[in-house]
């Protein structure tokens, strides 16, 4: 269970980062960011590892192209069905482990080789940048890792006082 969670997880992040660079980057009229600027478009709980880094249109074409084959290689469709396919498993009037052991096989297949192709895609738009954008990128990295532990510190801290306030 550690194993979906950890990949389900993953997931999320991975997709909602590029779902961000590809929100921020289609925006009409961007306005050109300066050292000192917030990303244009936070978004997700994670924010847009792109943001900020000053991409040209040139750049940002070509991104929205990787993500636009990216789109049409892995439909959203693909997972709908494994989790509609693992909730009639859960609704039925008796359970079958063994269908459900293989539900979550597929589930697990399919969501790997989504994350290693999403992983392909975002080193090719990584290797677009220069090497100014490489390491404002690699230092946004750094504060969003840096973030996330302190966030989860925060809740493993709460979880803990309210489990020993409650006994």
């Amino acid at each position: 269970m550690r194993k979906f969670t950890a990949l389900a997880l993953a997931s999320t992040l991975v997709f909602g980062s590029v779902s961000m660079a590809f929100a921020a980057d289609t925006a009409a009229t961007a306005p050109a960011a300066t050292e000192h600027s917030k990303p244009m478009h936070k978004g997700g709980r994670h924010g847009d590892p792109f943001a900020g880094l000053n991409l040209t249109e040139q750049q940002r074409q070509q991104m929205r192209d990787l993500m636009s084959t990216e789109r049409q290689q892995h439909p959203r469709d693909e997972m709908k069905a494994h989790f509609e396919s693992m909730h009639k498993l859960v609704a039925a009037d008796s359970f079958d482990e063994a269908k459900a052991k293989a539900e979550i096989d597929s589930l697990h297949k399919a969501q790997a080789e989504q994350m290693l192709s999403h992983m392909r895609m975002e080193n090719k738009m990584y290797n677009l940048l220069t090497p100014e954008q490489k390491k404002q990128f690699n230092e946004n990295y750094q504060k969003r890792a840096e973030k996330m532990a302190e966030k989860h510190a925060e809740r493993a801290a709460r979880h803990n006082s309210e489990t020993h306030s409650a006994n």
